[in-house]
């Protein structure tokens, strides 16, 4: 519901997309984008910050609070008679100020309640100049008109002062027909020549533009653009299954012996695991085991409070695991871990790692399943949105929606209860969704229930659905306190949805930061303390505490600044126009309920959306397999943005990614390791026989050619079509003579960028 972008399109039309459907339609002809749209910054990252208030520009929801302030307690009917409009829609437009208002509409509000005009009759004034606006009057008064469009020609016009490119910078939509003249429809018409006074003696006094249409119109005008901002991608967005290296199932060690893929079926041909175990001993057989529970007799055995490298029959314990689950049961591969790096060098049990891989899932570091995600904030929801029916959502307790009406559709807006989570589904990604992942794990966990402890099954999931109501351990980099979380649905997206209170409670800020997230019950039954590394650091990132409540008042401060209301009053705008400090104004904030009920809720927001799911679900930045297709996509649209110096985005890739990734690879390759094929060994320098002392297995480079000059066609096709600075250019041609003495003067192989710029 804010702003969106204003775009001019190939045929020289501009264009204002203010629905997504139009976005769709025209996305693809989009020559410039003239302006991006609105950002919007609430009122509490101010205040946590300390920063005065900025002054933003003339919009609909401010103008709203002008239209309360004119009226105040007078009769809506009364209004409705004294401005001759319909009642129904004065009423819609005191509660939305989103309701579309036409210009007739705007301007008779405007002069007869001496509020402002509407922000979308009001256009850019402020960002041309005086000359710019005398060429645009003088160029409006040969216009012609008809059906109340203006038509104006573009010929005789000296074209290089070109007054069809102030109507773009000002934002106005218009057509371009037969490169002979411009068409301006009906209400942009309309308030375009009630803001210049219909050209009846236009002055031009003051010094700028803004001050000098002010001083013409009859009503007041805003400056619409108040503070442009940049920003820029940090990082695209994140949703997969966390893997250790090699994507082992199993904490068990498959020893040199699993080869380059680190199997269970590769030891299985040599008959052995050779590798740091822990032993126990059964009384009963008479013999040592690596698990404290006999894998022959299924008796408890004792520790021997000792590890040593020993050669592990590893047939004798896949028998075991046959015997449990059933040879049916028994994947084509199965991985483990090169050797385990815990202090007691103690395993997890075998079968865990067969069902995981008979289950497609992996495990982490301490023995469960971990699902990682990028984090956003989400206070409110609709059924619809997270593919959870209505009726399950009452079962859940969810029951009214935010205004206090029953739960009776999928389009009723919920507020979000505090220890609720939306995980993402990833359509249209390349990864696999959470709800998938889960859905394997919760069928993992059941058939580790049933086959190797013999209890009853807990989920007994038939579709991914039911997965609504499970719980689950959140969990943040770095913490080691994990805070227990309800799944109540699946978004479209690929981000970690929650209440800004639990991003807060796993100790984050939710400015896309990452989370991730657990089964309950696998962190209950999986998880182990012992499995994780003796190094230093090791007990970050794993749920050695668990928080069952969250107690807002011990979360991360941050969140004491969100502010909670639907709409920020006129004094807050005008205390933006002042840039006074945010504290000079009161915002209710989540500070002010803290030790109340309404700590937990209450969470308002100020801009609703038609749905969360609406928009890009995946980055392009992670879809587009090469690095050059990525560059040329980021320069294309450098190019498209009046924003943005696509010269100066030209410089920082090459000054601050590329360049430094082609110094860092080379470096890299002149002090790197050599890989055996078959054992995955690693040498500092390769033996003097030229093969692996282990397997005989043949040795490879660990980085390759390719890795150190894949960029370095991109930049040099960069810096030519940019004229980038000398330094720049001599920079890149001292790499490449390096470049050239290691692998010789027909090094640059890959195209450049140039074939695609024509």
């Amino acid at each position: 519901s804010i702003e969106g972008p204003i775009v001019k399109l190939n045929n020289g039309n501009v264009v204002f997309l203010d629905t997504y459907e139009k976005a769709l339609q025209y996305y693809k002809d989009v020559d410039e984008i003239i302006f991006l749209g609105d950002i919007l910054i609430n009122y509490g990252d101010f205040l946590d910050r300390a920063h005065v208030l900025a002054t933003p520009g003339y919009c609909e929801e401010w103008w709203l609070q002008e239209l309360k302030s004119a009226i105040g307690d007078k009769d809506t009917n009364e209004i409705a008679r004294h401005l001759n409009l319909e009642p129904n829609f004065i009423k819609t437009l005191l509660k939305d100020f989103t309701t579309k208002v036409d210009a007739a509409s705007a301007i008779e509000i405007s002069l007869k309640l001496n509020i402002p005009l509407h922000p979308r009759w009001t256009y850019h004034w402020k960002d041309i100049s005086k000359e710019q606006l005398i060429l645009l009057v003088e160029w409006l008064k040969k216009k012609a008109e008809r059906n109340n469009d203006i038509i104006i020609p573009l010929d005789g016009l000296d074209l290089s002062k070109d007054p069809k490119r102030v109507l773009e910078l000002l934002g106005i939509p218009h057509k371009l027909v037969k490169d002979e003249y411009v068409i301006i429809e009906k209400d942009e018409a309309k308030a375009l020549l009630f803001t210049l006074n219909n050209l009846n003696d236009f002055k031009a006094d003051k010094e700028s533009s803004l001050e000098i249409i002010n001083d013409n119109c009859k009503a007041i005008i805003k400056d619409k653009s108040g503070i442009f901002i940049g920003a820029r991608m940090g990082r695209p967005e994140k949703a997969k299954i966390r893997k250790l290296k090699g994507s082992p199932h199993a904490l068990f060690p498959v020893g040199v012996e699993g080869g380059k893929l680190r199997s269970f079926q590769s030891s299985l041909e040599k008959s052995k695991v050779t590798a740091d175990f822990s032993m126990y001993n059964c009384e009963k057989c008479n013999q040592e085991t690596v698990y404290p529970i006999c894998h022959k007799c299924n008796s408890k055995t004792t520790y021997l409070e000792k590890s040593s490298k020993i050669s592990l029959p590893i047939d004798e314990y896949f028998k075991n695991v046959a015997s449990i689950l059933g040879t049916r049961h028994i994947p084509d591969l199965i991985k483990g871990i090169r050797g385990t790096s815990n202090q007691e060098h103690i395993p997890e049990h075998l079968a865990k790692g067969v069902l995981r891989a008979l289950h497609g899932i992996y495990v982490n570091k301490d023995g469960t399943m971990r699902y990682d995600m990028t984090e956003i904030p989400l206070t409110a929801f609709k059924s619809k949105e997270i593919g959870t029916s209505v009726e399950k959502l009452r079962q859940l307790g969810y029951e009214k929606d935010i205004y206090g009406n029953e739960l009776v559709d999928e389009n009723q807006v919920l507020e979000l209860m505090a220890q609720d989570i939306v995980l993402p589904s990833c359509q249209d990604s390349i990864e696999e969704g959470a709800d998938e992942i889960l859905f394997r794990t919760c069928s993992f966990i059941d058939d580790l229930l049933i086959r190797l402890y013999k209890l009853e099954p807990f989920y007994n999931l038939k579709s991914k659905k039911d997965l609504a109501g499970h719980l689950v351990i959140a969990l943040a980099p770095h913490i080691s306190a994990g805070t227990v979380a309800r799944v109540i649905g699946f978004s479209k997206s690929q981000g970690f949805y929650a209440h800004p209170l639990m991003h807060c409670a796993i100790r984050r800020d939710a400015d896309g930061d990452e989370g991730a997230i657990m089964l309950l019950l696998d962190a209950l039954i999986n998880f182990s303390r012992k499995y994780l590394s003796s190094h230093r650091g090791s007990t970050q990132d794993a749920p050695l505490v668990l928080t069952s409540i969250l107690n807002p008042s011990e979360v991360d401060d941050m969140v004491f600044n969100l502010d909670m209301v639907d709409s920020y009053p006129l004094e807050f705008y005008q205390a933006c126009e002042k840039l006074k400090w945010p504290w000079e104004v009161k915002i209710e904030t989540l500070r002010d309920n803290l030790g109340t009920d309404k700590q937990y809720e209450g969470f308002k927001f100020t801009h609703p959306v038609s749905d969360i799911n609406n928009g890009i679900l995946c980055s392009a930045y992670k879809s587009i397999p090469s690095m050059q297709d990525k560059v040329l996509g980021q320069i294309n649209i450098a190019e498209k943005l009046r924003a943005v110096d696509a010269a100066d985005v030209a410089r920082l890739v090459i000054d601050r990614h590329f360049i430094r990734d082609i110094k860092g690879n080379l470096r890299k390759f002149s002090t790197q390791e050599f890989r055996c094929v078959s054992c995955n060994e690693k040498y500092r320098r390769p033996p003097l026989i030229g093969v692996c002392l282990k397997c005989n297995g043949k040795l490879l480079f660990t980085v390759s050619e390719g890795s150190v000059i894949k960029y370095l066609s991109p930049c040099m096709s960069l810096v030519e079509r940019f004229h980038l600075p000398p330094y720049l250019k001599q920079n890149l041609e001292l790499t490449k003579l390096r470049i050239e003495s290691v692998f010789g003067k027909d090094a640059e192989k890959q195209e450049g960028l140039g074939k695609w710029f024509g």
